[in-house]
């Protein structure tokens, strides 16, 4: 509350308090507040005076005047009214009254206080000393306040100080009198007050200043001083008067609320640093509240998702990551450790947002404040597809060896030995053409069956060390649009083609009989995704030139070497080319195609 000011022209000591009485009304004549002697005077005692209406207490003429004198007053808060009222139950006394206007903060007039004189009819004279109306106005009314209020001299120093002030200290008042009272503002907020108070003074401005002023008990609080300068009618400069509010909830507000700024700008700052080098780190990052929603994620979440911040922002990470095939028992285990405010780490498979299938190894850890509050949840989360994909390859090479060693222990050596046995058997047989003949037959068919086992046996080793080739070439299985074959043999093409539709009817198929036809298509289309299968061995420029060609290029689509060569010199040949993904035995098979694509999928999508 903001006490209304009083606009004090002669101001006095506060404490030069008088028996005459004192009567304080609004603009409309309603009574705010009175003098025990008015009251007693006017014979109201147990009358409830705030509020009363002067017209029920005055005569008509003398309610008039008042009336009057009030407007005057009410137009200008500078004017002081001079008026005289018969005492009551007396016919010469008179009250000789000096009515002034009563302002708030602002200068405005929001009411009039009376102040009287008596003066005695039968007296030579009447007694005309100029008083002071409002000083004793003041202290009577500053006494009811809520606030802590005070006045000072001209020369700055304390003259007086409200009830609720000295209630607040729990001294006298002549402990705070003069500078006494700025003993007790804190040590560290002094000189401030000393120095705007000064600065204030010289040039007698109004001021507010904040500082820490001690209570009786003790503690400290947070006041808002406010000070307005004083004059007389003739503009001399009497002194200040104000209040000092206690705003300690309000500072303290404005303190934390300061700290949590900082806090929050130091953050901001650690954060961005962090940011900056999570960007740069290959394993997917993702930074949760404590209700586990996604607040952040780094660019290499968005390059192995396919989701961006803002498509994922407020969401929990398995409700758009999870699929068909993902571990329900996972999913609750780190629904239950998010729960507890634990840590994990598992292996778990998720699905991108065209669909594919993605391995990770994921770590949660759960983020605390100081008092142990959950804040929040960062997961690490490392693409191990390739990882997973190897562990199936090696479960399919370790079947493809077991068909090796049964082809090499049963197939290749039951037909040698029995080739074997018809040569020794021949020694003691009779030496005749029918005999021989018969022989013949037996060793090529044996012979024949030996040459499919080693073909079969070439597939199986193939098959075994393209997969190695295409684990190391992970990178350059990406979604193809086109398939390119180039051999120089028309035929092969158009059968290959054939098999390549079998599997994959749209998907579109162009052939070459040359090496320089294919190369000049490739450099045509240079952003068109593909994969090329090559023949090695040609009539003019072989399957060599174009590899060392397509190399030069810097094409990234991956080249299948499709040969007949069962050379192991070619196959280590080939695997220093960065596009070879795959070497393979010809013919090429619908059943070798589909493993192709089969594992390409598994790669990509």
């Amino acid at each position: 509350m903001q006490f209304p000011f009083i606009i004090d022209k002669d101001l006095k000591s506060a404490n030069a308090f008088s028996d005459d009485f004192l009567l304080a009304t609004d603009l409309d004549g309603n009574i705010t507040f009175c003098h025990e002697l008015f009251v007693k005077s006017y014979q109201l005692k147990g009358t409830k005076v705030k509020g009363l209406s002067i017209d029920s207490i005055l005569n008509s003429a003398e309610a008039g005047l008042f009336k009057n004198a009030l407007l005057k007053c009410a137009k200008n808060k500078l004017h002081t009214e001079k008026l005289k009222f018969k005492k009551p139950g007396s016919e010469f006394d008179l009250y000789e009254c000096f009515m002034n206007g009563v302002c708030n903060s602002k200068g405005v007039v929001i009411g009039v206080v009376l102040k009287d004189h008596l003066i005695k009819q039968t007296s030579n004279h009447l007694t005309n000393t100029e008083i002071n109306i409002t000083s004793v106005c003041f202290s009577e009314l500053a006494n009811h306040i809520a606030d802590l209020m005070w006045v000072t001299d001209k020369h700055h120093q304390l003259i007086f100080a409200n009830t609720a002030w000295l209630n607040f200290r729990g001294v006298l008042l002549e402990e705070e009198m003069d500078n006494g009272w700025l003993q007790h503002v804190h040590p560290e907020d002094k000189e401030q007050v000393l120095q705007e108070r000064r600065q204030a003074f010289v040039i007698q401005q109004p001021y507010s200043i904040t500082f820490r002023f001690k209570k009786h008990d003790g503690s400290y609080r947070w006041m808002n001083m406010k000070g307005n300068p004083i004059y007389t009618d003739a503009g001399i400069f009497k002194g200040y008067a104000g209040t000092a509010l206690d705003i300690t909830p309000v500072k303290e507000a404005q303190i934390q609320i300061r700290r949590q700024q900082e806090l929050m700008e130091s953050t901001k700052i650690e954060f961005g640093k962090f940011t900056k080098i999570a960007q740069k780190i290959g394993s997917i990052i993702i930074m949760c509240n404590s209700d586990n929603r996604i607040t952040w994620v780094n660019d290499a979440f968005v390059k192995t998702t396919g989701y961006t911040l803002k498509e994922v922002c407020g969401k929990t990470p398995g409700s758009f990551l999870k699929g068909a095939e993902t571990s329900k028992e996972t999913l609750d285990r780190i629904r239950k450790v998010i729960e507890l405010g634990k840590g994990i780490r598992t292996e778990i498979l998720y699905y991108t947002k065209s669909g594919a299938r993605i391995w990770l190894d994921l770590m949660i850890e759960t983020l605390f404040d100081k008092e142990g509050a959950v804040t929040g949840y960062i997961t690490i989360q490392k693409d191990i597809t390739l990882k997973k994909i190897s562990e199936k390859e090696v479960l399919e090479q370790m079947s493809h060896l077991k068909k090796i060693s049964f082809i090499t222990s049963h197939e290749l050596r039951h037909e040698f030995s029995k080739i074997l046995q018809l040569l020794q058997t021949a020694k003691f047989q009779d030496h005749n053409v029918a005999t021989y003949s018969q022989i013949f037959t037996d060793i090529e068919h044996s012979a024949n069956l030996m040459n499919d086992a080693i073909f079969k046996l070439n597939d199986q080793i193939n098959f075994a060390s393209s997969n190695s080739i295409s684990l190391n070439k992970y990178l350059l299985n990406q979604a193809i649009e086109e398939i390119c074959l180039v051999d120089d043999d028309h035929l092969v093409n158009k059968l290959n083609e054939l098999i390549i539709r079998n599997v994959m009817p749209s998907m579109p198929v162009h052939t070459f009989d040359h090496v320089d036809t294919a190369l000049e298509y490739v450099k045509e289309n240079p952003n068109t995704k593909r994969k090329i299968f090559l023949d090695l061995n040609f009539s003019g420029r072989s399957g060599w030139d174009f590899l060392h060609e397509y190399e030069k290029l810097g094409q990234p689509w991956p080249v299948v070497v499709l040969t007949s060569s069962i050379d192991h010199v070619d196959y280590e040949r080939s695997k220093k080319f960065l596009n070879v993904t795959h070497f393979i035995t010809k013919p090429l098979t619908i059943e070798q195609f589909e493993r192709l694509s089969e594992m390409e999928n598994v790669l990509v999508h």
